[in-house]
């Protein structure tokens, strides 16, 4: 430890400066989203250290620990806020596209259970509110999806 104290006592901005864009071209070469909000940290240090002169190693090391996590917490909310704006955002959750649709029924429920044609695909429904069953042709309402089942209601006849 006493060897890395003298090189700790020197270090510049230009040290915090060549070890961020090293850690940005090691996530360049590894790709983990990790290494990229530790060399913004590193060079945000960088730039903190040339504005503000004679700081000592323990505050450097403390700044760029705050600047790190920062920057993690920061990428993830802009990462987050990007991935809910997908072009498509029911893709391999088919069944979440024809809720507030209305179908006809295929063939008469069974204790709840029946069967809608949607496009070249049959579905199985399970009606909403338990109770009354429906005959083949009645118009159901999807309200909603359980696995591979759509989960419907009587829709107006009128």
């Amino acid at each position: 430890m006493n060897e890395l104290l003298p090189w700790l006592q020197d270090l510049t901005f230009w040290h915090w400066m060549v070890l961020g864009v090293i850690l940005v071209i090691i996530e360049l070469i590894v790709p983990g989203i990790w290494f990229l909000w530790l060399g913004l940290g590193a060079l945000g240090t960088g730039l903190t250290v040339l504005l503000v002169d004679q700081i000592s190693w323990q505050y450097q090391v403390t700044i760029f620990c705050g600047f790190s996590v920062a920057s993690i917490f920061i990428g993830r909310m802009v990462y987050k806020r990007g991935k809910q704006s997908e072009d498509h955002p029911n893709l391999n959750r088919r069944g979440e596209t024809f809720v507030g649709q209305v179908y006809a029924l295929t063939e008469a429920t069974d204790q709840g259970l029946g069967r809608v044609k949607i496009g070249d695909s049959v579905w199985r429904v399970r009606l909403a509110p338990a109770g009354a069953e429906l005959a083949a042709g009645d118009r159901v309402k999807v309200s909603g999806v359980d696995g591979a089942t759509l989960q419907v209601e009587a829709a107006d006849n009128g």
